[in-house]
């Protein structure tokens, strides 16, 4: 009986692991511990993708979330065309003469492909009683492996006044259905992040 308890109770954290998905976790979080600044204010957002689909809706989502917090915040879409190499001159020269005092970039660190596995499963069937002393018969599913993705990705936030980076995030997503889950996934661990932080 104990067994059949502790492979039930491996199944259904498996289960409830992969239910998960699209849930993004902050692995890893850096923050310059000599910054003793104001919060900022005046954001440019800049999402590192090769589709410019991609970019514009990850963009546009936390620029959204940004102006919810009665913050100003600007797409890098709408200032920098899509074959742009981001560099800090490039950066510079796209937000010269704009209020921007600081500058948000995410990029894809890299996609890791892993699995979880299913333990096999028993469950008691029906007892008979005849001549026979009474039994149980059991129903039997074997155990195999769930392959899943964990998409890896790494927020900077760089202070424009000092041109250095002032806080920095990185975070696993696992297994989005689609581009927009996980783009909101990310963006939700990002705000809260800088939020936390008081950076925002």
């Amino acid at each position: 009986m104990r067994l059949l308890v502790v492979k039930f109770l491996l199944g259904a954290l498996a289960v409830l692991f992969l239910a998960a998905c699209a849930a993004t976790q902050k692995t890893a979080e850096w923050r310059d511990p000599s910054y003793a600044g104001q919060k900022f204010d005046d954001i440019l957002v800049i999402g590192v993708a090769n589709e410019a689909t991609v970019r514009r809706m990850f963009e546009s989502n936390l620029v959204d979330e940004l102006t919810k917090k009665q913050l100003t915040a600007i797409p890098s879409f709408s200032i920098m065309a899509q074959d742009t190499k981001i560099s800090k001159a490039a950066i510079k020269a796209a937000i010269a003469g704009k209020n921007i005092d600081a500058v948000l970039v995410t990029h894809l660190v890299g996609v890791e492909q892993k699995e979880v596995y299913q333990p096999p499963m028993y469950s008691p069937g029906f007892g008979y009683y005849g001549y026979y002393s009474s039994a149980y018969t059991r129903v039997y599913e074997p155990g195999y492996y769930q392959r899943y993705q964990v998409i890896k990705l790494e927020t900077t936030l760089y202070d424009v006044t000092s041109e250095k980076p002032v806080w920095s995030m990185q975070s696993d997503t696992i297994d989005p259905e689609a581009d927009e889950k996980l783009i909101r996934s990310a963006i939700n661990a990002v705000i809260q992040a800088l939020s936390k932080q008081a950076l925002i």
